[in-house]
């Protein structure tokens, strides 16, 4: 997802460098987790320095698993109405770098949305900077820049989309296999290649016998 907003801001006439890391940037990250110690996107527009974290949040309940880890992901965005779970995800970005980005002179921007497909509301609204950025051909008119602009936000949206669509299907594709290698070898062996995945999920050697 990230390569695909770099995309998208490169469209916008935007420079912009990903995981660039916070302390090079003159950010103290907020904790010591390896994932905490860069930004996702970092981008100059108007001669202000923006820092975007992208991120995309689960809406629904996990369904009844005997792995640990799928029965307690993501339980607070359960059962919430369309866009509220992408909402919780911006103020959590916001809460955890926002602070420090701010001390340093950065404007920070979360990209959330939900893996339903709903944006969160400060997303479209950066998405909506970036259309009025991206030089409009000279092919089309001066009075039909407000369509061209909303084309613009259509295609991105639609890339977009496309994106979640393989993320999703990653996602699902890796839990199917890692519930059949929690079962046992023989039923890990039932998922030898898939077209979504980049391989299949090989926990352990897979003895002689299954083979």
């Amino acid at each position: 997802m990230r390569k695909l907003f770099f995309r998208v801001l490169a469209e916008a006439d935007v420079p912009s460098n990903v995981e660039a890391p916070l302390q090079s940037l003159g950010i103290t990250p907020p904790d010591d987790s390896p994932n905490s110690q860069r930004m996702d996107i970092y981008c100059v527009i108007d001669g202000h320095d923006y820092l975007l974290g992208v991120t995309i949040t689960y809406p629904c309940r996990p369904d009844a698993s005997t792995i640990p880890f799928h029965r307690t992901v993501n339980r607070r965005g359960a059962q919430l109405p369309g866009g509220k779970a992408a909402g919780l995800a911006e103020k959590e970005k916001i809460d955890k770098y926002g602070p420090a980005a701010r001390a340093a002179g950065f404007r920070f921007v979360p990209l959330a949305k939900e893996t339903f497909g709903r944006w969160g509301e400060k997303t479209m609204d950066f998405l909506k900077m970036l259309a009025k950025r991206k030089p409009r051909p000279t092919s089309i008119p001066a009075d039909e820049d407000g369509a061209f602009r909303e084309s613009v936000i259509k295609h991105w949206s639609q890339l977009l989309s496309v994106e979640l669509t393989k993320h999703n299907a990653f996602q699902v594709a890796s839990r199917a296999q890692r519930a059949a290698a929690a079962r046992g070898p023989r039923r890990a062996h039932a998922f030898p290649e898939d077209s979504v995945s980049r391989g299949p999920y090989r926990p352990h050697t897979i003895p002689a016998s299954v083979l």
